[in-house]
């Protein structure tokens, strides 16, 4: 049963990366170009929601390596990621986590993440937090977030 599932899938990538790799190669002369970008448009959209989906999942984690890594590229691509169901794991690892560090990136996460839930958490917070540093982090965020950033 095992060897029948990984032939399977291995299968189902080697279609996928097929598809993927023809979806990337140069229109044929026939084909009208905007078919060509609708078709690279629509591959590119399902990379990014599976990649959105993998940090989902490292969110989700206890290691905090991974989840740090998840946070910093949620940070650099929050414009093209869609990572609402992790918002509750970032809130969590801002608000307990030992490390104020991973704390501040969890902050900066949240306003990356475009949730107008985090936002309002983060003013909410803000008040009790008793780290100076923490407290300039949230302002900036909440700052950033309503002047459009």
């Amino acid at each position: 049963m095992r060897k029948h599932m990984t032939r399977a899938t291995l299968a189902v990538a080697v279609l996928l990366l097929g598809w993927a790799g023809v979806a990337q190669a140069a229109p044929p002369d026939d084909d009208p170009q905007h078919l060509y970008d609708a078709a690279r448009e629509a591959v590119e959209k399902a990379r990014w929601d599976v990649f959105s989906k993998r940090l989902v999942e490292a969110l989700h984690t206890k290691h905090d390596g991974l989840r740090e890594a998840a946070m910093r590229l949620i940070i650099q691509y929050g414009d093209r990621v869609d990572v609402k169901d992790a918002v509750f794991d970032v809130m969590r690892l801002y608000r307990d986590h030992d490390d104020e560090n991973l704390r501040r990136m969890a902050i900066v996460t949240l306003g990356s993440m475009k949730s107008n839930w985090a936002i309002s958490f983060l003013r909410l917070s803000e008040e009790y937090e008793k780290s100076p540093a923490l407290k300039q982090t949230i302002r900036a965020v909440v700052a950033r977030h309503h002047n459009g950033g």
